[in-house]
């Protein structure tokens, strides 16, 4: 124990000016950003590998924290709490499901602190959602700010980018099914989230959980292409996916396929 608190006392908080001044010290003392703490306190203590610097970031900054309408979509600053998310009336009309499953994530202290740039950097609930939706960034490097999908800047995701918003489209009036797969203790890790996104042309899936977030195109290729003709071929393409991606074990594959079975009955069914 006492170990443990003189690691945490020898932790340096730097507090920038400015985003870009924060990348500035992210990429010069490979410090980590922290913001509501609640992914990087228990992962650190795990560990019990402390970073001997952290850069803090701070709410007040332009389009760091919000929800607003705007020509792109509904974008959100993203170190928005995810209690500010849940309750806010643009998440109600555009994404009526979202409250629901934000109000599954953890306990009310973490949604209190917890916010959405670190759900999506965690790989937490949001991801999926993020995922299917094929929503964009914006974020600020060394060469000042951009955006671009955020699939593709999680894949290649330069040391030391700070993430300012995420934009989803307009999806007011698709079809959104999520679905949640938890441990029985409540401040366990999601098992795995399932969401299934209809846009009134195509499906759209993807997944986060223990396997690690990702979009199933393959899958989707095959709805497309053939529809929902054999479950059994259903079956075999999500899973040979889904192994694709990291997700190794049968049991946990096998429940995400029921999952997907389910939300895209829901999703696909008639009004």
């Amino acid at each position: 124990m006492n170990n443990e608190v003189t690691e945490r006392q020898a932790v340096r908080v730097m507090r920038p000016e400015s985003p870009r001044q924060a990348v500035s010290f992210a990429k010069r003392f490979q410090a980590p950003y922290i913001a509501g703490g609640t992914w990087l306190q228990p992962s650190c203590e795990r560990s019990r590998q402390w970073p001997a610097q952290l850069v803090a970031l701070n709410p007040d900054w332009p389009e760091f924290r919000g929800i607003q309408e705007t020509e792109a979509g509904l974008s959100i600053g993203a170190l928005t709490t995810l209690d500010e998310l849940a309750g806010h009336p643009l998440t109600a009309l555009y994404l009526p499901p979202l409250s629901g499953l934000l109000n599954r994530v953890a306990g009310p202290g973490v949604r209190h602190l917890g916010t959405v740039g670190g759900n999506l950097l965690a790989g937490g609930d949001l991801s999926a959602l993020a995922f299917a939706l094929d929503a964009d960034v914006t974020v600020v490097g060394g060469k000042g700010s951009n955006r671009q999908p955020l699939v593709r800047w999680l894949q290649d995701r330069p040391a030391g980018d700070l993430l300012r918003s995420v934009t989803v489209p307009d999806c007011r009036g698709w079809r959104v099914s999520l679905e949640k797969l938890g441990y029985r203790e409540r401040f366990s890790p999601t098992r795995a989230t399932v969401v299934c996104v209809h846009d009134g042309y195509q499906v759209q899936l993807a997944v986060c959980g223990e396997g690690g977030p990702g979009r199933l195109m393959v899958t989707e290729a095959m709805l497309r292409d053939e529809g929902i003709r054999e479950l059994t071929d259903l079956e075999i393409v999500v899973d040979s996916e889904l192994e694709t991606l990291g997700w190794y074990d049968p049991r946990l594959r096998l429940a995400v396929r029921r999952m997907l079975e389910s939300g895209l009955m829901e999703v696909t069914r008639d009004p």
